[in-house]
């Protein structure tokens, strides 16, 4: 009795590790063999798309102290943002995991980061694309499932977030996107005043405004003329300004949606 009872146990063990790793595949089917680089990639499973990978690196500064200073510059700049191949279908839902949200900036606080992360690029294209919060979820890495995720988690050591954009070439229009924020370095939130920073940090209204940033369609910049606009490709500690747009980053983003 005792022999057939484990025989059946370890055949159910066997099933059911099947089926999980069949599912797994199924849910990492066009992102598991995506690398965690800079580039343009084919899909697995699917030749109709390609996937874009932004990495924000990091580039921090000196740590000076760990309190909030505020009063802090937020200078303009007129540099153009480059725009890439993709946009925004008109309407489009995004899923949150509050629950990977590291303490130091709460898990009850990332819808708000994120309407005025959103709010941001929207105004700057007068509401041309409307953006709606779906249900929360508890994945925390990159996955081509079906949803438009932000999220905490484990990725590459040197990037502050890494955002994901698969997209259909032959229409310019984007078919899913993930966000990934590297739960490896330290973020708190100055809440809603763009010129208060914690300086010994990553803000992480402004980190997640740039990621959106390629969502709707930029691309990272990296000479010195660009240092001061949002989707500058390096990420500082201390630094609050990216949470709100410069005249160069608007100009980008518009001439994909007013056209």
């Amino acid at each position: 009795m005792n022999k057939k009872f484990f025989a059946i146990l370890t055949i159910l063990v066997v099933v059911i590790g099947i089926s999980s790793s069949l599912a797994s595949a199924k849910n990492d089917k066009g992102a598991g063999d995506i690398p965690e680089k800079d580039g343009t990639y084919d899909v697995p499973g699917h030749p109709e798309l390609k996937v874009r990978v932004f990495v924000h690196k990091a580039n921090p500064n000196p740590v000076v102290s760990s309190t909030l200073i505020c009063d802090l510059n937020d200078p303009n700049s007129l540099a153009i943002v480059d725009r890439e191949v993709w946009k925004l279908p008109s309407t489009f839902t995004y899923n949150l995991n509050p629950y990977s949200v590291p303490g130091s900036v709460g898990g009850n606080n990332l819808p708000t980061i994120t309407t005025n992360a959103f709010s941001q690029w929207a105004n700057a294209i007068d509401g041309k694309v409307t953006v709606n919060r779906g249900s929360n979820t508890t994945i925390n890495r990159k996955s081509f499932d079906g949803k438009n995720i932000i999220t905490w988690g484990r990725i590459s050591a040197s990037a502050l977030g890494i955002t994901y954009i698969w997209y259909y070439p032959s229409s310019g229009l984007v078919a899913e996107l993930d966000t990934i924020m590297n739960q490896k370095y330290f973020w708190t939130w100055s809440g809603d005043v763009s010129t208060c920073a914690y300086t010994n940090s990553y803000d992480a209204q402004s980190i997640l405004t740039h990621e959106l940033g390629h969502w709707f369609g930029l691309d990272d910049e990296y000479t010195l003329n660009y240092v001061n606009n949002t989707m500058y490709g390096y990420g500082f500690k201390g630094d609050a300004k990216s949470d709100t747009l410069t005249d160069g980053d608007i100009l980008g983003v518009r001439a994909i949606y007013n056209k």
